[in-house]
């Protein structure tokens, strides 16, 4: 099987990654893989038109500097896979970057199969991609669970797949005896880019200098390995380099995550993961401020958690741009340390909203078989 995998972010080519592994196993031929990856696609063997790393952008003013060379990378893109003729193409996530490509790949040959997984949030914001996603792929793979009804409504061929979290088996992180003496966890996640880190994390080690919780608790920040550098410098600046425990493997991450007591935490995926381990948080995160502006008039939703989105109502406390403050941090972390009956309320509704993000396989194997199945019916 020839497959094009295209991806715009190390999210998703670590979801297309997993997809693959599991496609892998039940595929009757051997895979031929090309496209757009990074690491974790290279170790399941693509032959790369491009790094992830020359697309991997975010927000509305950080896009423009890349604007004309991204361009250039979609036209390239587009020329090769429509030259290789593969029997499928998969595309994951980043929309604006992937959904542009299969867009195009449809004008110039729409018997090419386009496969999406994970669709653009059509229910925040810019409502009108669901038209591109129609136009654009042959079938579309959901990983939340209100979105089905979404794009059925246009008539997009789409299934519920579960979201790439309930993956992670929660059970295998019980046991592990992570913690120094009797000290109770606390979480400190700083984002996994650049300016979130920058702009995030002297407001929270304010706040641990405030509350003295390097006294209390036992420090954990996982990382990724591209921001330790920005990390250590801040913590220097602070003079809690030697107080913190910086966190790189995965695996050792889900462990703290599993008995960690509190936390505050970068708005983003990390957050979904720290609620899917039911453990109780603060969420913050700083807009570039023309791109707030701007997004002010384009969002649908006033809620950026998932576990809130879900649940329809704020149940994890969300704090943006000026409200991502050192005061408002310590309001909401006292309250949880205080008052048990919202504690309850929060950890009660985190756990039910994340039941229903599994679906009746994991994600990958489901990806895996849609696959299959979309080549075999062409």
């Amino acid at each position: 099987m020839k497959i094009v995998v295209i991806t715009g972010e190390e999210s998703g080519d670590k979801l297309a990654a997993s997809a693959i592994k599991e496609l892998k196993k039940i595929s009757n031929e051997p895979l031929k893989i090309f496209g757009i990856g990074g690491r974790a696609l290279e170790k399941e063997g693509i032959q790369k038109f491009f790094d992830i790393s020359e697309i991997n952008v975010m927000g509305l003013i950080e896009v423009i500097p890349k604007i004309f060379k991204i361009n250039r990378i979609i036209k390239s893109v587009v020329n090769q896979i429509i030259e290789l003729d593969p029997d499928i193409i998969f595309t994951v996530d980043s929309p604006d970057f992937t959904l542009r490509i299969a867009e195009r790949i449809k004008k110039r040959n729409n018997k090419l199969k386009i496969l999406h997984y994970v669709a653009p949030s059509v229910w925040a914001w810019r409502p009108g991609r669901v038209h591109t996603v129609k136009k654009s792929v042959d079938h579309l793979l959901t990983i939340l669970p209100f979105e089905k009804k979404i794009f059925e409504k246009y008539e997009v061929p789409t299934t519920f797949v579960g979201h790439p979290i309930t993956e992670i088996n929660i059970e295998n992180f019980k046991k592990n005896q992570i913690t120094e003496g009797d000290r109770e966890v606390f979480l400190i996640l700083p984002g996994s880019r650049k300016k979130e880190v920058v702009s995030l994390l002297p407001i929270y080690l304010e706040v641990i200098r405030a509350m003295k919780l390097d006294d209390k608790y036992e420090l954990v920040m996982p990382l990724t390995k591209e921001m330790t550098f920005y990390v250590e410098d801040i913590l220097s600046q602070f003079g809690l380099q030697n107080r913190i425990k910086i966190i790189l493997d995965e695996h050792i991450k889900y462990s703290y995550y599993y008995h960690a007591k509190l936390g505050i935490v970068t708005s983003g995926t990390a957050a979904l993961e720290v609620s899917y381990f039911n453990t109780p948080y603060v969420t913050a995160y700083k807009f570039n401020p023309v791109t707030y502006f701007i997004l002010q008039f384009l969002i649908k939703t006033r809620m950026g958690n998932l576990i809130n989105i879900i649940q329809g109502k704020f149940i994890i406390p969300e704090l943006l741009q000026s409200k991502s403050n050192k005061d408002n941090i310590m309001y909401y972390l006292k309250k949880y340390l205080d008052d048990n009956d919202y504690l309850q309320e929060v950890l009660s509704n985190a756990s039910e909203a994340t039941a229903k993000l599994k679906s009746q396989s994991t994600p990958s194997i489901m990806a895996a078989e849609k696959i299959i199945q979309i080549v075999n019916e062409k």
